[in-house]
């Protein structure tokens, strides 16, 4: 999700509700049965949370609000913010998408249908390609990892994560993240200037909080994200330069109205 956290104090998060796993060997339809494409109301209304988006994930479908089309390129292909190039193509411009499937389908048959309605509904023409970048390398630093318990043996089939930390008592707060999610989070916050790559080798999922993060980043004087990083998660932020492959839209045209 393209937001900056920490916008006028402001926290702007997607929330996402994974669909359960659908048994082995089932076979997934490749489009949605019933979708709906409208010009978002949020969008239209302006005022604070005009800025906001949520993508919810059901059993049956997903349901999008006030969303862009980088959200949804990210969405239905899994890719960081930072693998799909920048584009101008349907700037500015957000829907509400409400889609549902036939019977319980998994999340990657979701990601797959909303492929499909991208490339039917928007006419979305897409490439791959390489492209040398600066990344931030999420790594163990010396001494080891100091992370909370894990929670993935805990958690329910369907649990709420969020494309963004929330600000409490000037911290960073982190729920429900993998080291991948973790690192994808980061990226999105301001005074993070490259994308930030988990190469940690840790798995299961945590709640992290990063203490005095979020009134660290508002004082010129304060402590970077890195420094706390590294001082409160025994993790760091390595600065590295390789190829990465992006995602690049040729080619996408507003939906015609329901």
């Amino acid at each position: 999700m393209r937001f900056r956290a920490l916008t006028g104090g402001l926290i702007l998060a997607a929330m996402v509700c994974p669909a359960l796993r659908g048994q082995s060997g089932t076979k997934e339809a490749s489009a949605f049965e019933v979708a709906s494409v409208r010009p978002a109301a949020l969008a239209h209304e302006g005022g604070e949370g005009s800025s906001r988006s949520q993508i919810e994930v059901s059993l049956d479908g997903v349901t999008m609000h006030n969303v862009d089309l980088s959200e949804m390129i990210e969405w239905a292909y899994g890719l960081g913010s930072y693998e799909l190039a920048k584009t101008t193509v349907l700037e500015n411009q957000r829907w509400d998408v409400r889609a549902r499937a036939g019977d319980r389908v998994t999340e990657s048959g979701l990601r797959r249908m909303t492929q499909d309605l991208l490339a039917m509904r928007f006419k979305l023409q897409t490439r791959r390609e390489k492209r040398q970048a600066s990344v931030y390398e999420l790594v163990v630093a010396k001494g080891g990892a100091k992370l909370p318990k894990d929670k993935s043996a805990t958690l329910p089939p369907g649990y709420a994560r969020e494309s963004l930390p929330h600000v409490a008592n000037g911290s960073f707060v982190f729920s429900n993240v993998s080291m991948g999610e973790f690192a994808q989070q980061l990226t999105e916050l301001r005074g993070i200037d490259r994308p930030v790559v988990d190469r940690t080798g840790i798995a299961g999922v945590y709640d992290i909080t990063l203490k005095g993060a979020a009134s660290a980043m508002l004082d010129p004087q304060g402590a970077s994200i890195l420094t706390l990083v590294e001082e409160q998660l025994g993790l760091k932020l390595a600065a590295a330069k390789g190829p990465i492959e992006v995602m690049v839209v040729d080619h996408a045209e507003a939906p015609s109205p329901d």
